[in-house]
């Protein structure tokens, strides 16, 4: 007995430890640090890199160049794990964590020195540290030395400057020390190749984090290494950002300029011999996004992954630490779906959401003009002119671009002048056409609707202090509820929706109506967006909806109707339906991965005179 119990509970913690591992709530931003995480498929730089370093001549200096959260660390992790397994030494050093709480002159000596310490411990963790003695005192002397030194003059500690001595400026004593303290770090470098008690070849040091650091510290890091650590069988890998070298530099050439840019670049191939420009451009993305989603409990489907994939590639770019900004916000607001304080407001559509979630990340003042209009189509000059676009001026510059499928229609050209008053935005204009294009050429006339749902949970993460878009955007919880059906009939008419929307609208919710007068375990709530229709006896969050339904499209003049997994009906009310009213190969009718029953909009334009009739055979069919 005690045993059942004890592999019950076994079982118990397993499952619970599975599902948490698979269902998390967010992507942490740590760099990935062994081949088994490599989403993005980099392998194959990785490979071309480590195979490239073991073959080099030394001295030489590698730079890993990418703007912050391209990947640098992942890569630099994927060539230590790799050097680990060969005849190679590594040292790691993170240049962020020797300039905290540090003056900028104490910032270069920490790292130096920290290059030798790491070192040694690395090797010691992999046993492969072998000196002794007299070698053993190079090394703590080589470690004061550094410890007391400063790429700068540092009149109260050694008085030494680098710069000046290695340039052949300084003082004799200078040039002297220098020379000194770089044969003592050959001689103990070589000293851990030659010693036949380890299989040491080479030295690999890795710097990281250089665009963290003050720009004139990582500048004074980048000038100690060239000056100091240029020995005999060391490799140099760094993370570095151009610009930040850039603006490190500007105190000694000043601002750059077409006229000096050449003074800078030369200043950058001095130290760096091997650039390498991050691949994002090459990334798999499309694996990347399938994955982490998986991880939050999103399943794409097959058919959709290319719609995810450009909806990031025009929105926030390939990135990796944008992207997992992008995905954890993503997830955050599906939490807010799933938890709601009811089920009666509408879910929307997942990619619908992951879109405009990228805009309001990328493009806050596209998003605001979105918070304003949604139906994005209807933009015109008058709109265009109420947000600043100049029509005159913006006609003029879209002529110089000949013809384009993207600013031929009037809203694709309010759109493209809203981009010209911001640096980014004007660079970026053709990508943020074509995902607009993109989410009105997946939606037709269901667009405007799945828009205002999808605005109302994407502003909940948004950080825009811009009061406007606060105001027009919809809060989540902020409903107004109707009093019975011909209340909310008279509401859907006073709003613009023609007729046969109403009529289409009634169709589903008048006999919903008559079931619930006559049967008090039903509950209708008609809300301003959409209207839900409850099983009252059944017990549980979530258990209690039968029916969800959007308000009509003005468009398409039908409901989303979602026929909840909670009839236990799904499956048959979906065969039938299919069989009985010739919609085998309709898009509009499908299982969602919630195996609820989805009626799209669109499914009037299929059945017309029969749409009132499926509306009362699902009635029929539930109510039964």
């Amino acid at each position: 007995m005690q045993c059942t119990v004890y592999v019950q509970l076994l079982l118990t913690i397993n499952l619970y430890i599975y599902f948490k591992k698979i269902y998390m709530s967010s992507i942490t931003d740590k760099p990935i640090t062994t081949l088994n995480q490599d989403l993005l498929k980099v392998e194959k730089y990785s490979l071309a890199l480590s195979n490239f370093i073991i073959r080099s001549d030394t001295p030489i200096t590698v730079g890993l160049q990418g703007e912050w959260g391209t990947g640098k660390t992942s890569l630099m992790s994927l060539l230590l794990e790799d050097f680990n397994e060969k005849n190679i030494a590594c040292s790691w050093v993170n240049t962020w964590e020797y300039s905290l709480f540090r003056n900028a002159n104490e910032t270069t000596p920490g790292v130096l020195r920290g290059m030798l310490e790491k070192l040694k411990e690395s090797c010691k963790s992999r046993g492969i540290w072998t000196l002794k003695d007299d070698t053993e005192e190079k090394f703590k002397s080589a470690a004061r030395f550094l410890g007391g030194l400063a790429n700068q003059i540092v009149a109260n500690q050694t008085g030494i400057d680098v710069k000046g001595a290695a340039e052949g400026g300084g003082n004799q004593k200078s040039a002297a020390e220098v020379a000194e303290i770089k044969a003592l770090i050959a001689d103990l470098i070589a000293d851990l190749i030659k010693d036949p008690k380890n299989p040491i070849e080479k030295v690999v040091f890795f710097v990281d984090d250089l665009d963290r650091i003050p720009p004139g510290d990582a500048v004074e890091v980048l000038e100690a290494l060239k000056n100091i650590f240029d020995i005999p069988n060391c490799v140099f890998i760094l993370a570095i950002d151009y610009d930040i070298v850039v603006k490190g530099l500007e105190s000694k050439f000043g601002p750059k300029t077409d006229e000096n840019e050449r003074e800078f670049r030369s200043f950058f191939d001095k130290i760096i011999q091997v650039p390498f420009s991050m691949p994002i451009g090459t990334y798999d993305i499309e694996n990347f996004l399938v994955e982490k989603l998986k991880s939050l409990g999103t399943d794409i489907q097959e058919q959709e992954k290319e719609l995810y994939v450009k909806a990031v590639k025009y929105s926030i770019g390939y990135n990796p630490r944008s992207l997992k900004r992008y995905l954890n916000a993503f997830s955050l607001i599906n939490h807010l779906k799933e938890i709601e304080l009811d089920d009666e407001q509408p879910k929307g559509d997942d990619f619908m959401l992951f879109a405009v979630l990228g805009i309001q990340i990328s493009y806050p003042k596209i998003f605001r003009l979105l918070s304003q209009k949604p139906n994005f189509p209807e933009w015109n000059k008058g709109f265009g002119n109420k947000f600043g676009v100049e029509w005159d001026a913006i006609q003029e510059k879209i002529k110089k671009f000949g013809e384009s499928d993207l600013i031929d229609e009037e809203w694709e050209q309010v759109t493209w002048g809203a981009c010209q008053s911001d640096s980014y935005l004007r660079a970026r204009a053709f990508s943020v056409l074509e995902l607009l294009n993109l989410l009105r050429d997946k939606y037709k006339d269901t667009l405007e609707d799945e828009l205002e749902t999808a605005m109302t949970f994407a502003s909940i993460t948004s950080v825009d202090d811009d009061v406007e878009t606060k105001q027009a955007v919809q809060k989540v919880g902020n409903k107004t509820i109707f009093d019975g059906v011909q209340t909310k009939l008279l509401q859907l008419a006073e709003e613009g929706f023609t007729d046969q929307a109403v009529k289409n609208y009634a169709a589903l919710w008048s006999p919903l109506s008559e079931a619930e007068k006559n049967n008090t375990k039903y509950r209708i709530s008609f809300a301003k967006t959409g209207s839900s229709f409850n099983d009252e006896t059944r017990v549980g969050r979530g258990k209690k909806q039968l029916i969800y339904c959007s308000n009509p499209s003005k468009k398409a003049l039908g409901m989303k109707i979602w026929v909840k997994k909670n009839t236990g009906k799904v499956s048959s009310l979906f065969e039938n339906i299919k069989s009985t009213y010739n919609l085998q190969e309709s898009e509009n009718i499908y299982i969602s991965k919630d195996k609820d029953l989805i009626i799209e909009y669109n499914a009037y334009s299929e059945l017309k005179e029969n749409y009132s009739e499926l509306m009362e055979y699902i009635v029929k069919q539930i109510t039964s």
